[in-house]
């Protein structure tokens, strides 16, 4: 089947992450703000976003479980119905533990979310068109992330814009269920095995787990980088939009890298793109408007990784009864970085103000660098894994 029947045939899915990704950056751009406009300190802030990512690290151990028992349709409904009311919930109290509790039933349902998605599209694609699928469906990612973010410059009211973030992930649940699509044959529940699956691909593993720490920590502290600088939740807005543009940008011509030039060289060109972006918020000391700048190169060095690292590891699959396994593996690698990443941006800025996060992000790019260019061949390393066999 060609690229462009596959994506044909999985519109329904398409517009219905549409819906949720909006949803979703609403209310994960929005969190910083208010906490901050509350008084909340950089580490308060950065334990809430975390306890986000203590939910989406069990979700990739136990929700596997669930989509093998009712189904990827039937599951979705079902994890899209919890989020939304854990998104409304939000407007009944501030407490901190609350919104801590809520963070993490969101997290458990967003990423079981991502897991019916993901392991969807893999199914339906074929090594020689994984990457641009996958790129495709990163650009409705971002281009969803951004729309969402850009209600934020509306100035609206907390409860308002929790309220519209619930709607719109409510609305996801609509289009798999009024058009006609056929779901996956339903997975057979696998043990992760994160030493098995770094055995075959270790740069998929690193990249998603550096991937996990980057995009993870950009989408819950990003907003209070731009806070700490002085500027308002109308900037936050724009700098977020920027950097999920480059993203969007990003996915159609690092696909196409991907598929015909390999998955390593793919993440070789990210990561240095995005070191030189940090490089340049050090050396110029950037107003904003330069700032908005440097957030697209930012977001185009970014915001592929996952997905490069999910092709990656994609490639050395030999029977499609691991996708759903290999998946969840890549995508706890991804979760327990994201997880992690709050918590040590929440540290770094509370003792170097905005710079802990420039510093942050230019180490990882850096290691990543360093650890791909050093990379066997996969090819002949997944042929010789092949023949131990």
């Amino acid at each position: 089947m060609s690229l462009t029947r596959i994506i044909r045939s999985l519109m329904a899915l398409f517009a219905s992450m549409a819906f949720l990704f909006a949803g979703n950056a609403l209310m994960m751009s929005s969190i910083g703000v208010i906490l901050k406009e509350n008084n909340s300190s950089s580490l308060v802030i950065g334990i809430i976003s975390s306890c986000f990512f203590i939910g989406a690290l069990c979700a990739t151990i136990g929700i596997h479980k669930i989509i093998s028992k009712i189904g990827h349709i039937r599951s979705f409904g079902l994890f899209v119905s919890i989020f939304g009311i854990s998104a409304i919930l939000h407007a009944l109290s501030n407490n901190l533990f609350f919104w801590a509790f809520l963070r993490f039933l969101i997290g458990i349902c967003y990423y079981g979310l991502l897991m019916v998605i993901e392991s969807w599209l893999n199914e339906k694609s074929k090594n020689t068109t994984r990457s641009r699928i996958l790129g495709f469906y990163e650009i409705i990612f971002y281009f969803s992330y951004a729309l969402g973010t850009l209600i934020l410059a509306l100035n609206l009211s907390q409860y308002t814009i929790f309220i519209i973030s619930a709607s719109l992930i409510l609305f996801s649940s609509l289009p798999l269920n009024l058009i006609k699509i056929k779901e996956p044959a339903i997975p057979k529940p696998h043990p992760i095995s994160i030493p098995k699956i770094f055995n075959i691909a270790p740069l998929a593993i690193a990249t998603s787990l550096v991937g996990g720490l980057l995009i993870g920590g950009f989408f819950s502290m990003s907003s209070l980088f731009i806070i700490l600088q002085g500027y308002d939740t109308k900037f936050v807005s724009y700098f977020i939009a920027c950097a999920t543009l480059g993203g969007f940008l990003a996915q159609a011509i690092m696909g196409f890298i991907s598929d015909k030039l390999g998955r390593k060289f793919a993440i070789i060109i990210c990561v240095l793109i995005g070191f030189l972006t940090m490089l340049c918020f050090l050396l110029f000391k950037p107003n904003i408007y330069f700032q908005y700048f440097l957030a697209f190169f930012l977001g185009f060095g970014t915001f592929c990784l996952y997905a490069l690292a999910l092709a990656r590891a994609n490639d050395a699959l030999t029977s499609k009864d691991s996708i759903v396994e290999l998946g969840r593996g890549v995508l706890f690698c991804y979760s327990l970085g994201s997880l992690i990443s709050p918590l040590i941006l929440g540290i770094l800025m509370q003792y170097f103000t905005f710079y802990g996060f420039i510093y942050f992000y230019a180490f990882l790019f850096a290691f990543l660098f360093i650890f791909a260019i050093n990379k066997p061949n996969f090819i002949s390393k997944k042929i010789k894994i092949l023949k131990i066999r």
